[in-house]
């Protein structure tokens, strides 16, 4: 594993500002994108032999990652199309029988490459996303912190 394996590295581009003092502009890229923490959970029984599958991915997708995820790929299964999967929050929900699954994990975690490599070649993301994305890691580490409290209740 790479010692940068999970980390965030930041990048700094200078640009002129209109006073003519150089303005240091800092987006960030995470090494390894989003990704796919959990294997697959059958979460609710849809009809006989068609599941609702859930998988966790490593942080909340940006909108231009949806986008990406959604209209970027290629060689699309003709019975599962990137918008069957339903995006929310840190999870990834389809539709699935249980001899499917793996085959969907497997195109699914292709398609998650694809998004993280579309977003990084756009150059990352803006000011923006980067404090919405600082946010909501301490809503995280907070709600963490909650969770580990009351464990043992």
């Amino acid at each position: 594993m790479s010692p940068c394996a999970g980390r965030t590295l930041f990048f700094f581009r200078e640009k002129q500002g209109v006073s003519g003092l150089r303005i240091r502009q800092e987006s960030d890229l995470t090494t390894n994108g989003i990704k796919r923490t959990t294997p697959p959970q059958a979460v609710q029984k849809i009809r006989d032999g068609v599941f609702l599958v859930q998988v966790a991915i490593s942080e909340s997708p940006s909108a231009d990652w949806r986008r990406l995820f959604y209209d970027a790929q290629q060689d699309v299964p003709p019975d599962f199309a990137p918008r069957s999967i339903e995006i929310t929050g840190t999870f990834l929900r389809f539709k699935a029988d249980p001899n499917g699954v793996e085959q969907k994990i497997t195109v699914l975690d292709r398609w998650m490459d694809r998004a993280n490599q579309k977003e990084a070649a756009m150059g990352g993301r803006t000011e923006v996303q980067r404090q919405k994305k600082e946010e909501m890691d301490r809503e995280a580490k907070e709600l963490a912190g909650w969770n580990e409290r009351w464990a043992n209740l």
